[in-house]
């Protein structure tokens, strides 16, 4: 009889144990896990960030989770056998570990190896420094929590900020990197602010500089690690295999011996949570051996972060992505209450491509982002087209309409009607590099005065049809509103009137990542030079 060896903890060595039962039932299948002293494995850390709860409630809540996770990943003809002490002899297939009942050996045909990770720590951290999210640094968190005053958490991983944003934790994210695009960014860290957060960005974290300077007393440090496979150990286990095939994909596999590491990958999904990347890797690694038709390699389509209600999250390519894959990108980006007796808001970003209307790829942050996201990762998928997006039937708990067909209609004015679109710092190079445009606000004269871009003009969009002699002709129109559907509004009602060059403020006055100017400031240029990030609802 064929002997099948599965060897590892979690998500990819559950679902390669469950396919090989289920491609090969007559096999023998032995599945064996290491014990281990940890609180908070990776996979641990992913489902408590997944439930959006505080890191004040782990401690109470991680025997259920492990609980419900342990019953999830056990099938009915196998579970794992936990054991101690594996040692590897690949070249007699033969592995051997000490069990409950003494010391075994098992020889096997195939096997599928999924070894633990280890966290490398950046340069700039120190040695014992709290790497994240390493299960002592995680567990120091936990046990502290309630007296954890002055964090700091340094590096490019929003899993970190993600936990304290839950336990509304005040603390200082020193990061070198955005994850979104420009207003959806802008978006999400005005909410950690408000959820006690500070944010500075430094251009490279391996240098000194103040911000990167973790001296001061009374405050926790938190660096965010790396992880990557465990070289050490599996040395100690007896493999010595080719690693540069694992930090390609993830999967080396060689005389039927398949060792997986997911978080090895070069595209594995560091901050947000990963099991959907760890079972395509599990699935990979057993079709890669055991299947007829050659696999696809693991693909991460879609990310998503939980933070206290706040979803966050990305599917397919942002613009900068799907240009250097060769598409000729075009977007909209959409923002609003998501509902009229809810304050918390939402901003939603659609990429599409201009030829082929191909939708690429979304960036979206709400209360439902995470179904926004789902959504969007299902059409790119698909290879869905703009107008598959335009016939879908959505329920929009708010007034007016989803903000997928909000985004869908303005791509469908921008690819059709020649009225395009511009972002802020589109606006802002434009202004730096001396080009001529006349900036028009089409708002209230009340929502004028409380807040605008400095040297723009105001023609509220119920005026704008009588007061159009005023505008300059021959020059560039850009209008903008809160949100940019009256400035589309306005841009139509001006094309019909034979204006030529209408552009559309992206996001509007609501997404304006860039300095303002209010009713006590006055202005003197065309448009603000940026000076920081200052929040610009109106």
């Amino acid at each position: 009889m064929e002997r099948v060896l599965v060897t590892g903890y979690g998500y990819p060595a559950y679902k390669a144990a469950q396919l090989v039962k289920k491609l090969k039932p007559e096999v023998d299948l032995l599945w064996i896990t290491e014990y281990s002293e940890e609180k908070y494995p990776l996979e641990m850390v992913e489902l408590l960030l997944g439930l959006g709860e505080s890191p004040a409630d782990w401690s109470r809540i991680r025997a259920r989770v492990k609980t419900d996770f342990e019953k999830n990943t056990r099938m009915p003809v196998i579970a794992p056998v936990r054991v101690k002490k594996i040692r590897f002899d690949l070249q007699a297939r033969e592995v051997s570990f000490l069990s409950n009942t003494g010391n075994m050996n098992y020889f096997f045909d195939q096997a599928f190896i999924f070894p633990e990770p280890a966290f490398q720590a950046p340069r700039f951290a120190p040695s014992g420094g709290l790497l994240w999210p390493q299960s002592s640094c995680v567990e120091h968190v936990v046990n502290n929590w309630g007296h954890l005053e002055a964090i700091q958490v340094v590096g490019n991983d929003m899993s970190a900020v993600q936990a304290l944003a839950c336990g509304e934790k005040s603390f200082e994210w020193v990061r070198s990197q955005n994850f979104f695009s420009r207003q959806v960014q802008f978006f999400v860290d005005e909410y950690l602010k408000s959820r006690g957060g500070s944010i500075s960005i430094c251009s490279d974290l391996d240098r000194e500089s103040p911000e990167t300077e973790h001296e001061e007393t009374g405050r926790t440090v938190v660096y965010c690690s790396r992880p990557v496979l465990d070289l050490e150990r599996l040395k100690a286990m007896g493999i010595d295999s080719p690693v540069e095939y694992l930090q390609d994909s993830g999967v080396y596999i060689q005389d039927n011996i398949c060792i997986a590491a997911p978080y090895a990958a070069r595209d594995y999904p560091r901050h947000p949570t990963s099991m959907e990347y760890s079972l395509q890797t599990g699935l990979f690694a057993v079709q890669s051996l055991l299947g007829d038709d050659p696999p696809r390699p693991p693909q991460k389509n879609t990310r998503s972060w939980n933070m206290a209600g706040l979803h966050a999250g990305s599917a397919g390519l942002n613009p900068q992505q799907a240009l250097e894959k060769g598409f000729s990108p075009e977007w909209a980006i959409v923002s609003g209450a998501d509902h009229p007796l809810k304050e918390a808001g939402h901003v939603l970003h659609l990429t599409v491509d201009k030829d082929s209307r191909r939708i690429l790829g979304a960036e979206c942050a709400g209360r439902e982002a995470a179904a926004w996201v789902d959504m969007v990762g299902h059409l790119v998928q698909e290879n869905a087209v703009l107008e598959d997006l335009v016939k879908q039937e959505m329920v929009s708990f708010g007034f007016g309409l989803h903000p997928l067909k909000k985004c869908a209609r303005i791509l469908e004015n921008k690819l059709g009607s020649r009225i395009l679109g511009i972002n802020p710092t589109e606006l802002e190079e434009s202004y730096n590099q001396g080009a001529e445009f006349f900036l028009l606000d089409v708002r209230s004269p009340e929502e004028y005065q409380r807040i605008r871009i400095s040297g723009a003009e105001n023609i509220p969009l119920p005026e704008l049809k009588k007061k159009a002699v005023q505008i300059p002709r021959f020059v560039p129109l850009v209008l903008y509103s809160r949100c940019s559907g009256r400035a589309y509004q306005g841009a139509r009602l001006l094309q019909s009137m034979g204006a030529k060059q209408l552009y559309v403020l992206d996001g509007g006055m609501e997404l304006w990542p860039l300095a303002n100017e209010t009713e006590q400031e006055a202005g003197s240029g065309p448009i603000v030079v940026p000076s920081g990030c200052s929040i610009s609802c109106c």
